[in-house]
C-alpha cells in the first residue's frame, strides 16, 4: 500500500499540470498570508487610535467632573454662609426712678377739751 501511494505522489510530482496547481496554492497562499498582515496592521493601528482616543475622552470627562464638582461646593459654600450676625446694642437700661413709698404713719390726735 505504501509503495503504491509513493508511485503516485512521484507520478503527481512529475506532472507539470499538478506542479502549476501546487505552484498557484502557493501563491496564492503567501498573497493570503500578506493581506492578513496588513489586516492585522489596520486593526491593531486602529485599536491603538481608539484607545487614545478614549483616553483622552477619559481626561476630558474627568476635568469636566472636577470643574462641576468644584462649582457645585462653591454653590453649597454661598448657600451656607450663615448670616452676618447683627449686634444689637443692648437698650441702655432706662433710669428707673424708685417709687417713693410714703409710709402713712397715722397720727393720733386728741382733741383738747377745755
Amino acid at each position: 500500500m505504501e509503495n503504491k501511494i509513493q508511485q503516485l505522489v512521484t507520478e503527481l510530482s512529475k506532472n507539470e499540470r499538478v506542479q502549476a496547481v501546487i505552484h498557484d496554492v502557493h501563491v496564492l497562499q503567501n498573497k493570503l498570508n500578506a493581506e492578513m498582515t496588513k489586516t492585522l496592521t489596520k486593526f491593531k493601528k486602529s485599536a491603538g487610535d481608539i484607545e487614545k482616543n478614549i483616553l483622552n475622552y477619559r481626561k476630558q470627562l474627568v476635568a469636566q467632573k472636577n470643574k462641576l464638582e468644584k462649582d457645585l461646593r462653591a454653590k453649597a459654600q454661598s448657600l451656607q454662609v450663615k448670616p452676618a450676625r447683627k449686634t444689637a446694642k443692648k437698650a441702655a437700661p432706662a433710669a428707673k426712678k424708685k417709687a417713693t413709698t410714703k409710709t402713712a404713719t397715722a397720727r393720733k390726735t386728741t382733741k383738747k377739751r377745755a
